[in-house]
């Protein structure tokens, strides 16, 4: 159950190793953490490609899909977020909870982070995307990691954006293979076409 307090969020790891841990999260008024029911419908969607992958969160906001992967067992979860409070209260957090050598998070900008990924060689198996709605950052995301392929035919891209985006979002170059919807939120599950 996600909790709040005037200047915090808190909300609780799923399932997996962390289970039933508490993670908090500044309120900053731009970000807030999807609804545990949504977080533990792709996440349980997710579980059987979630062992000893390789993890990329991108918008990773208050890092609640970070602890929910590293807590169901990938090797390794990396988050790019530019609020420097929220990567801060992630990295604490994973030292709390003795999983920063599998947790990590930057302060970066998504758009120069795919490309210095690229250039690392980084590929991941498994890539969510959530960032604000309505700001077209989707479209911007999945162009970047067109011209930047950090992901291979195998990988998974989970884009997160509310309902009323879905007909308006440029998927070119990815396979849909499939839409989960809850509510005003829909999860497009891509793959490399």
């Amino acid at each position: 159950m996600k909790k709040q307090s005037d200047n915090r969020f808190e909300f609780t790891i799923v399932a997996g190793e962390l289970k039933g841990r508490r993670i908090t999260a500044p309120k900053l008024g731009h970000t807030r953490p999807p609804l545990t029911r949504l977080r533990k419908s792709i996440f349980d969607f997710l579980n059987p490609y979630l062992q000893e992958a390789a993890y990329l969160d991108l918008f990773s906001g208050t890092g609640s899909y970070l602890f929910e992967a590293v807590s169901r067992g990938v090797s390794s979860a990396l988050g790019i977020e530019k609020e420097p409070k929220l990567v801060q209260t992630i990295l604490k957090q994973a030292e709390k909870y003795k999983v920063a050598d599998r947790l990590k998070c930057r302060v970066e900008d998504v758009f120069e982070a795919i490309p210095r990924l690229k250039s690392f060689g980084c590929s991941y198996d498994i890539v969510m995307i959530a960032p604000p709605q309505y700001a077209g950052l989707i479209d911007q995301t999945l162009e970047c990691i067109r011209e930047h392929p950090i992901v291979t035919s195998s990988s998974l891209l989970i884009c997160q954006h509310d309902t009323s985006e879905t007909g308006k979002i440029n998927f070119t170059g990815f396979e849909i293979a499939q839409q989960r919807k809850y509510g005003n939120t829909t999860f497009s599950v891509l793959r490399l076409s």
